[in-house]
């Protein structure tokens, strides 16, 4: 049963579970001179996207019509869940049980899908998870200049913040490169570093802060940080310090007593630990303890708009998306992913209309049935 399962779900797919077939204006590759543009000719549908995708990603991901966890499970290696996938799946599950309230009756006709996040106002309130070249390693033909150009292209084309993840350890020539991308596209990304020892990281504070990166990452669920080494980075760096993989109201209290400029929920997309609950499951916990302290970012299986109401009616202020952003970029480049972060933001526009709230600030658990 469980193999004719995985036959079936490998050869069908639809960009996050929806069945909308849009289209966007192709991005141009990017130049030295500063981020593509959308380009006058060429149009970009969702099912282009996703047959590439799949010709692309297959077997390491089969591009499922809903992308659950459960066809790859056991799988690991690749972006699959640790262990038996359970996190993975706990995150999928967690979420499709967070049930939002419809309210058709009251003035609001359009509503305001923006926000800001660190002084950057963003088309909505989404970004690209933090995804480093490791992501070249998913499918084939995608080499590490068009992955990231894919990530932080396509969501600055779409009015948002892409991200490009590194690990300070990686060869210098290399760090080099994927910090000039948030430079040529003129500091419209986050910058994610795996939590390498401090020094290793400090020694980069130059060309991090030069490339002028939104915000600086440290993904503590890919490893451990004490608060005195947050609170060393807190001190070292001018822009803004997120530390990803808080799961816990303590772990969130102790970042925010380290200083940090913001927190993200997030079990590394279930792929570090087997059997963690899903993050709509903890973040109300944690956004209990620290919301309006600190901004707060999560991260969890986001394929749809009504995804990240789901998620800022829980306490999230911004969510990041991982494994639908890699399916566009493998699929359609710059483009695949504008194609995708657009189709979600005019979902979230839809979502918000009908529950009632005309701005971001407006939305709170008041539109969840409990």
């Amino acid at each position: 049963m469980e193999h004719s399962r995985r036959n079936l779900l490998k050869v069908s797919s639809l960009l996050g579970g929806g069945g909308l077939v849009g289209q966007v204006m192709v991005a141009e590759k990017s130049s030295a001179q500063g981020p593509a543009q959308p380009a006058a000719a060429g149009r970009l549908s969702v099912s282009d996207v996703l047959a590439k995708a799949r010709e692309r990603l297959y077997p390491t991901c089969r591009v499922c019509p809903v992308c659950d966890g459960v066809a790859c499970s056991g799988d690991g290696g690749g972006i699959a869940g640790a262990g038996t996938g359970m996190s993975f799946q706990n995150n999928f599950t967690a979420l499709q049980r967070v049930k939002v309230l419809m309210r058709n009756v009251h003035d609001v006709a359009k509503a305001d899908p923006s926000t800001t996040i660190f002084g950057h106002k963003i088309s909505f309130p989404a970004v690209a998870a933090p995804m480093g070249p490791a992501g070249t390693r998913f499918g084939k033909g995608m080499t590490q200049e068009e992955w990231f150009d894919s990530l932080v292209g396509g969501c600055v084309a779409a009015g948002t913040l892409g991200s490009v993840g590194d690990d300070p350890r990686y060869p210098e020539a290399d760090v080099k490169r994927n910090l000039s991308v948030i430079k040529r596209y003129k500091g419209q990304s986050l910058y994610n570093s795996k939590p390498a020892p401090n020094p290793i990281i400090l020694k980069w504070l130059p060309l991090i802060e030069d490339s002028g990166a939104a915000w600086l990452s440290i993904d503590v669920d890919s490893g451990p940080k004490s608060v005195p080494e947050l609170r060393e980075l807190v001190r070292a760096f001018k822009i803004p310090i997120v530390i990803k993989g808080i799961m816990t109201p303590d772990d969130a209290l102790r970042c925010v007593d380290a200083g940090v400029a913001g927190i993200a929920v997030s079990n590394h997309g279930g792929r570090r630990q087997d059997h963690t609950p899903g993050t709509a499951e903890v973040l109300p916990a944690v956004a209990a303890k620290v919301k309006g302290q600190v901004p707060i970012l999560t991260d969890g299986c986001v394929s749809s708009g009504t995804d990240v109401l789901k998620y800022l009616a829980l306490g999230a202020d911004v969510v990041m998306v991982g494994r639908h952003i890699l399916r566009a970029a493998y699929g359609g480049g710059p483009g695949g992913v504008a194609l995708f972060m657009n189709r979600m933001r005019s979902e979230f526009q839809s979502a918000m209309v009908l529950t009632g709230v005309p701005t971001v600030s407006k939305i709170n658990s008041g539109i969840l049935f409990v």
